[in-house]
């Protein structure tokens, strides 16, 4: 008997043979968080262009801004009449196109993870006045939100680069401030609710200030939400850096960017597509990986879905 009970307890080894599925259910029994394949490929993905864009031109095998005549519009290495000197061919001006999507990447990063940042704090910080101090700053705030997103980024934008000029730092500023506004009316409806909850009640009724109850209580409590919201504005601002790019209005000549490249390569789709089709897709596997880590982080964090499965 005691031999059975002993064998009943002993841990089962894991058969390295068992279908993949069965291992993957096998070890979330375990306790031990297993990731998605597509999470899995999507991380990969943005750890390259994280790479890219800390080494820039110097793993790049021509230099992006070189022109070369002689060899312009060569096809890619799988068409006919291209071959491994230029992997994905070269554009209309004998630029190389992998060189150019490679060194693109640091200014989309730039860009992207500095403008998130400034709408997180910005938003995260108005939503929480709003919603716990309710009241006039309540409604500035909001009113100020509603007019904002009543008028296009892309006006504003243009306006903005006609009036200080085309920077990294202007497109920065400008993508920044375009996407407060959907942090802070997140951030300020989770706030109405936790503002009535006990824990917040009773941190008020023993004498808590309204700082330390924000920082305590309703800043952790509203993280997750954060979390999963940077990333969907993480890919906004991505699209919105090459929208603004494509119209000539994003990064400056000569530094490449996938918007311009996009734009650059419109008149030769017939001839010559990789020009433009190359580097839009590397925005699209980007806004799409970007995307699903996005998406596995709301199933991971919000307690409802964790219920529902």
């Amino acid at each position: 008997m005691a031999e059975l009970i002993g064998a009943a307890h002993r841990p089962r080894a894991v058969d390295v043979h068992e279908q993949p599925h069965q291992l993957s259910a096998r070890i979330g029994r375990l306790g031990v968080p297993v990731l998605p394949r597509t999470v899995v490929l999507s991380v990969a993905w943005v750890v390259v262009l994280a790479l890219f864009a800390a080494l820039g031109s110097t793993v790049t095998p021509y230099d992006p801004l070189q022109q070369e005549l002689q060899a312009r519009n060569v096809p890619p290495v799988w068409l006919e009449g291209g071959g491994w000197d230029h992997v994905f061919g070269t554009d209309q001006l004998g630029h190389d196109v992998l060189s150019r999507v490679m060194v693109s990447v640091r200014p989309t990063l730039t860009i992207g993870v500095t403008a998130s940042l400034i709408a997180l704090v910005t938003g995260t910080l108005l939503g929480l006045v709003a919603g716990y101090f309710r009241g006039p700053a309540d409604g500035l705030i909001m009113l100020l939100a509603d007019s904002q997103l009543a008028i296009p980024s892309l006006v504003i934008a243009i306006a903005a680069v006609a009036a200080f000029g085309q920077s990294i730092a202007i497109l920065i500023v400008l993508a920044g401030f375009s996407g407060w506004m959907g942090f802070a009316r997140t951030v300020r409806s989770s706030v109405l609710t936790l503002r009535s909850r006990d824990f917040v009640v009773s941190s008020r009724a023993l004498g808590a200030d309204d700082l330390r109850i924000l920082y305590r209580h309703v800043l952790p409590n509203i993280a997750s939400i954060v979390i999963v919201l940077i990333t969907i504005q993480f890919r906004s601002l991505i699209l919105f850096e090459a929208a603004l790019s494509f119209l000539g209005l994003g990064v400056p000549p000569p530094q490449p960017s996938w918007g311009s490249m996009i734009n650059g390569g419109r008149d030769y789709l017939l001839s010559s597509w990789w020009i433009s089709v190359i580097p839009g897709i590397a925005l699209m596997l980007t806004v799409l990986t970007v995307s699903l880590i996005g998406d596995w982080l709301r199933d991971v964090l919000d307690p409802t879905l964790r219920e529902a499965s």
